[in-house]
């Protein structure tokens, strides 16, 4: 399963055009107290639309985008199959797409003062748990955001959010070659890696193989 990967720095992006953006999409930017976050929700949102134009040859403004009952969005008025997701933290965004299988990502920064050990109990399996208490130091917090970030793509590819149990995800091989085991016996695929400095990627395709491939923004801006 071939999934593009399209990684930012919103510092790094230059404002964008708030007229492309839908009129859902024009009210959501209301709720923001602060110019700041703000202007980081219209870069995300116009960058999503601008690299789904891409892949459909449309322009950014004319891409239909649905949004199922628990939130996840979805490629909507298409009969063209193309799956996406997307995840930001702090001034990162990551966005992910496939034409082959449903897909969730998710991008976090390695905060080194998360409280892993007291988190991983309330969401974790009693063997993950385990592997974050008996690792050390920076290894410590590496096996949380391994265990963590896949967790977190998993449920958004699923879309149920965290309504679904995080321990019945369980991570397998944290360290190594992450594999993840779902009671529903479908088969998923993850990886996990951490490309860009201070964060970790977190990606699970449905299917038995991933393939992943790092694309530019600047291809689309």
């Amino acid at each position: 399963m071939k999934v593009d990967l399209w990684a930012a720095d919103l510092n790094q992006i230059p404002d964008q055009d708030f007229q492309i953006l839908a009129p859902l999409e024009q009210k959501l930017t209301d709720q923001f107290k602060f110019e700041k976050h703000r202007t980081r929700f219209i870069k995300r949102r116009v960058m999503l639309r601008k690299i789904l134009g891409h892949y459909l040859d449309k322009s950014p403004r004319s891409v239909g985008i649905g949004y199922t009952k628990l939130g996840k969005p979805f490629l909507a008025m298409s009969a063209e199959k193309l799956y996406f997701n997307i995840s930001h933290s702090k001034d990162q965004v990551l966005i992910g797409v496939s034409r082959d299988a449903h897909l969730g990502v998710d991008i976090e920064f390695l905060d080194p003062e998360i409280e892993s050990e007291l988190i991983s109990t309330h969401f974790f399996a009693p063997t993950e748990i385990s592997l974050i208490r008996n690792s050390e130091g920076i290894k410590k917090s590496e096996a949380f955001f391994r265990l963590w970030t896949i967790k977190e793509a998993f449920i958004k590819l699923i879309g149920k959010g965290l309504s679904y149990p995080l321990e019945d995800a369980l991570v397998k091989d944290t360290m190594d070659k992450p594999k993840i085991r779902i009671p529903d016996g479908k088969d998923y695929t993850c990886e996990f890696i951490s490309n860009i400095p201070n964060y970790a990627i977190g990606v699970v395709v449905s299917g038995k193989a991933l393939e992943l491939n790092l694309r530019n923004m600047a291809e689309v801006l």
